[in-house]
């Protein structure tokens, strides 16, 4: 009977589908491995020397090790990726494993490794990806800490533009300074440095014209009556936990074919909630996302930028260890689970009227989803 072993592996702090099984913040390339055998499993965690001591303390596995414990016939190199990786293959092969299963993270000098010693790899779609859509309690409370300062900070910013003040030319001014894009989003960062937030992807600030592509940056001055989609999406610098929230927000008045698109966008968020527990399909919300939009007189047109209002994108993603995690609420997203963590953002988006889109997080159950947002989804913040 084959002898296989199941692999994550990789520097845990840049590979979250590995740090999530381990929980061990480390840089260094390491690898995890678990083999079932007869009813029992053993489990194996091969570390830079230096960190075994916490390594033992922090990680639930049977054994840790090191690459020195792993010498095969031809030594060890003296790049420390490559060393690993030999080890690790020789670990595997002391252990007479005949096939290895791998998920899509496992670096390639690892996996030209275990081939190299003649053992079979196969590669698994869902390990590290299924375990990692359902969150425990634990996890819930780090998202529901990152989703709270992200709403400060978001809180912070419209209320920035807000109570900014508009000079002639309807330029807006912020403690006797021009309130641009790029101001307010070192405003942002600033904000949740302070709280030990890092922003590995920067935010978004933006209004005409750059508001028109959803995931433009944003730059220049902001503008009274004009609609700034601010959206902020932070990581925890200690749990490693995202936090993921846009609201829209006009200083002054804004113009009515704004203030349409926003009742349509919210009606859809509200449409996606009726529809998103344990159960249904991501197609489902998705739909209902795309229904709504168009019952409000606008279109779904996939990755389109337009003059006239139009939605391009998907309702939302999963999100944890990453911003943007499986599963997708799109067309073919899968299944929802109970415990599973979604964003839901609906938005339109026009090169003549600006863009709007709100986002929340929900925490996937049998029934009603858990909002973990309490800010408003109004246009006026003052």
């Amino acid at each position: 009977m084959a002898r296989i072993a199941t692999i994550l592996a990789g520097a845990p702090l840049a590979n979250p589908a590995f740090y999530h099984r381990v929980r061990f913040g480390v840089g260094d390339p390491a690898a995890w491995l678990s083999i079932s055998e007869n009813g029992s499993t053993t489990t194996e965690f091969i570390v830079r020397d230096i960190e075994m001591d916490r390594a033992r303390e922090q990680v639930p596995v049977d054994n840790v090790t090191c690459p020195a414990d792993y010498i095969p016939a031809g030594g060890l190199s003296g790049d420390r990726a490559t060393a690993t990786a030999q080890a690790f293959a020789e670990c595997l092969r002391r252990a007479k494993v005949d096939e290895v299963i791998a998920d899509r993270s496992l670096p390639f000098i690892f996996a030209w490794e275990i081939q190299q010693a003649g053992l079979k790899l196969q590669y698994s779609a869902e390990l590290g990806v299924l375990e990692r859509r359902t969150k425990d309690e634990e996890e819930l409370g780090w998202l529901q800490e990152a989703q709270s300062v992200t709403e400060e900070a978001m809180l912070m910013a419209c209320q920035t533009v807000a109570c900014a003040e508009a000079n002639v030319g309807g330029i807006l001014h912020h403690d006797g300074s021009e309130l641009t894009s790029e101001r307010l989003r070192q405003m942002i960062s600033i904000f949740l440095l302070e709280r030990d937030y890092s922003e590995p992807q920067g935010s978004i600030v933006a209004s005409l014209p750059h508001s028109a592509d959803c995931h433009e940056r944003g730059s220049g001055p902001l503008k009274t009556g004009e609609a700034v989609i601010v959206d902020i999406f932070p990581q925890n610098k200690k749990t490693f936990y995202c936090g993921d929230c846009t609201r829209t927000v006009v200083h002054g008045e804004p113009s009515e074919e704004v203030s349409k698109m926003h009742a349509a966008v919210v009606a859809a968020t509200k449409a996606a909630f009726a529809v998103a527990k344990a159960g249904s399909t991501a197609d489902e919300v998705h739909g209902a996302t795309k229904a709504t939009i168009t019952e409000h007189g606008y279109q779904f047109l996939r990755g389109e930028i337009s003059d006239n209002p139009v939605m391009p994108h998907g309702t939302g993603h999963g999100v944890g260890l990453e911003i943007h995690e499986p599963i997708l609420l799109d067309d073919n997203g899968g299944t929802l689970l109970a415990g599973e963590v979604l964003t839901v953002e609906p938005g339109l988006y026009s090169r003549k009227y600006g863009g709007v889109r709100v986002e929340d997080i929900i925490v996937i159950t049998n029934d009603a989803p858990r909002n973990l947002n309490k800010l408003p989804y109004g246009l006026n913040w003052t």
